[in-house]
């Protein structure tokens, strides 16, 4: 047995303080601005053990303040720290775990900016990511200007109470409550629960390898479950404008080769013009008018083998009439004089489906997702938002304060009854969400990154993707994805931030490796390149398709790995590598299951990128996926030649699927050399 000091205390280094505070939550469009100022904090010095059963209780005390803590086991987990009683005179509580100076840690749910976050405070509260995620960028500034929206390096869809470090333990916090993890201090970690913490409770787990940690944290949340494998088969075609648009962007695709697997369109329901680009209508029924005959196009499709996704979320639009059915019946979250909630979502105002009123659960499920989706024959959907349950809000039942990190879980398992209930008639449906929080793995089938620019940026472009894939991973939820090209643009007079042909390629040769390969037209789809800009932008997605199809049998692979163990599609290479000290340093490429590393070009203008190979096995090395006799026993950093369409893979030598790997490694690129001119237009590459 493995064993590690995860509690200590004594007078002058306590592991529990407690304190009085007031809190101001100010929502604006989902971005939630938090101010908390602490009264007091109290260390609870005195210190008592008694046994009891199973477990020990410990009473830590000072002056008028006291907890009783229960410490047992449970389960699978040697450890659970919870509280059985206390004075209930303050309303935070300081968990402090000791650490080492050199101590990294991971996980805090899907983060974007850091994959260790040593140094950093991260609240735990879903919200907007925000644009741009960096207060000294001029993208986040001027998001801040338009709508303060512009975020920080901390904010996102999917916080979670957990972290992992590089000691091979783990800590998760069962509770929903405001969090915060503070990883600013040498010598410990520290946790701070706002409210009642009761009934939850500190879950420490310690095992002998970061990669059986993972395993058993994805088994105590919940695992994901198998993806249907037509996913696998080709391209979803993000589009949309009508149903002669659709089949348009359909039959160009397949004149050019293109497999296609799903159209997603997510102006199903209608669209809006509005300030920031067209925005769906949120009134979750079939627009015949804006998109005639779809019933029987669904069916058509199917039966050549094209799904057509649609989009959904929990809110709905004060203008439509599933507004005022739930209006009438009262199914709608309510404000403090009663009347529903409207919440801006910029230029238009929503109700929130209240999922704590059961009655307005079996609607939202049985009358609107099944009714309204699952019956017209959609092969899946976005499960979109979940992260804007304002603190203010009264409910059928429950606080707010703590339902509003479950609301994303609520919505998600919502989704999953419905398609659940249908039985066969919706065995190959998929759903996907965008935001989530610590159970969401077991009752979401997949999620995406949400909104990333457009540009460039490591803070919220294309970069971002990737530690916001692997933090997720270590947390528990294991399959994710992102949108092909990015989505937030602006076209303003003083501030122009649009996609190049040469963002949306780099960003889909990403995708090649990865569970999912799906397009996304942008926010504003005129100013973007497009897969259809151009017969060149064909040529070089067709291929990228071919990329992805090939290597169905190691998705489906990577996936069952996913689904049986809770090892994450997308791994931090320490994972595999954990004695491998510089594969801790590497925050923006990652192994693709056991036998690819896949290191994304994040930068324009590039035609060499320099790759860390971590040490393979004695009689095993990595081979370049272009020029297979490039090869290394890694422990070093090499440079590729890196054209657009050839992005920087290597695979290992002794992997069962060496010929699948193989065989995508002679896939000549299209004519025309590069097809594209490095962060210029949709023209041919001269030379």
């Amino acid at each position: 047995m493995s064993f590690r000091q995860v509690l200590r205390h004594n007078d002058t280094s306590p592991m529990l303080f407690v304190g009085e505070g007031s809190d101001q939550v100010e929502e604006f469009s989902g971005n939630f601005f938090i101010t908390k100022y602490t009264e007091q904090r109290i260390a609870l010095t005195s210190f008592k053990k008694t046994a009891l059963g199973d477990g020990f209780f410990f009473n830590l005390s000072f002056a008028d303040y006291w907890v009783n803590l229960r410490l047992n086991s449970v389960g699978e987990t040697p450890l659970v720290v919870s509280i059985e009683s206390s004075s209930n005179n303050f309303n935070r509580l300081w968990l402090r775990v000791p650490a080492l100076p050199d101590e990294r840690v991971f996980g805090g749910g899907e983060q974007f900016t850091y994959l260790n976050l040593r140094g950093r405070v991260f609240p735990v509260w879903t919200r907007e990511q925000g644009v741009g995620r960096n207060k000294s960028s001029l993208t986040t500034f001027m998001a801040d200007q338009l709508g303060r929206a512009g975020g920080d390096y901390h904010t996102t869809y999917y916080p979670q109470p957990t972290w992992l470090t590089s000691r091979k333990y783990f800590l998760h916090y069962t509770g929903s409550n405001y969090a915060e993890m503070d990883f600013r201090h040498q010598d410990f970690l520290e946790m701070l629960v706002e409210g009642d913490t009761r009934p939850a409770a500190w879950h420490f787990q310690v095992q002998s390898s970061l990669s059986s940690l993972v395993s058993c944290l994805s088994g105590l949340l919940g695992r994901v479950r198998p993806l249907p494998t037509w996913l696998y088969e080709g391209a979803i075609l993000g589009v949309q404008g009508g149903t002669q648009q659709m089949l348009a962007r359909l039959e160009e695709a397949n004149a050019s080769g293109v497999a296609v697997k799903g159209l997603w369109i997510q102006d199903w329901s209608g669209a809006r013009a509005t300030p920031f680009g067209s925005r769906v209508f949120w009134n979750w029924q079939w627009d015949p008018t804006h998109y005639p005959g779809l019933n029987t196009t669904i069916q058509t499709l199917q039966e050549r083998g094209v799904r057509v996704l649609a989009y959904i979320n929990p809110n709905l639009d004060s203008r439509g009439d599933l507004f005022a059915t739930a209006r009438a019946q009262g199914y709608l979250v309510r404000d403090a004089t009663g009347d529903p909630y409207l919440v801006s979502f910029g230029s238009f105002r929503c109700g929130m489906v209240d999922f704590t009123n059961p009655a307005a659960y079996t609607w939202y499920k049985d009358d609107v997702i099944k009714g309204n989706m699952l019956k017209l024959g959609l092969g899946g959907w976005m499960a979109d938002f979940g992260e804007y349950l304002p603190v203010d809000s009264v409910l059928h039942s429950g606080d707010p304060n703590l339902l509003h990190n479950q609301w994303p879980r609520l919505w998600a398992r919502l989704n999953m009854q419905a398609i659940s209930e249908m039985g066969a008639d919706a065995a190959d449906v998929v759903f996907f969400s965008r935001s989530g929080f610590s159970g969401s793995s077991n009752v979401s089938m997949l999620t995406w990154a949400g909104d990333q620019n457009v540009d460039w940026s490591l803070s919220d472009g294309a970069a971002s993707t990737v530690p916001a894939a692997l933090s997720l991973g270590l947390s528990g939820m294991g399959v994710t994805h992102f949108d092909i090209g990015g989505y937030t643009s602006y076209v303003l007079p003083s501030f122009r931030m649009v996609r190049s042909a040469e963002r949306l390629l780099r960003s889909a040769e990403h995708a090649v490796f990865g569970p999912v390969f799906r397009t996304h037209e942008g926010n504003i789809p005129r100013v973007n390149a497009q897969f259809y800009s151009s017969p060149y932008m064909l040529q070089c997605f067709k291929r990228l398709v071919d990329m992805f199809v090939t290597l169905k049998q190691y998705h489906q692979h990577v996936n069952n790995v996913t689904v049986t163990t809770g090892l994450p599609a997308l791994r931090p290479l320490f994972l595999d590598y954990p004695d491998d000290d510089n594969s801790y340093e590497i925050e923006y490429q990652y192994l693709y299951g056991d036998d690819l590393l896949v290191a994304p070009v994040y930068l324009p203008n590039q035609t060499t990128w320099s790759v860390y190979l971590p040490p393979s096995a004695a009689g095993s090395s990595w081979l370049y996926l272009w020029n297979a006799t490039l090869a290394s026993t890694g422990g070093q950093k090499v440079a590729v030649p890196t054209l657009v369409g050839q992005p920087p893979v290597f695979f290992r030598n002794d992997s069962a699927f060496v010929g699948t790997f193989r065989k995508i490694g002679k896939m000549e690129l299209p004519s025309q050399c590069c097809v594209v001119k490095l962060g210029k237009g949709t023209g041919p590459r001269e030379g």
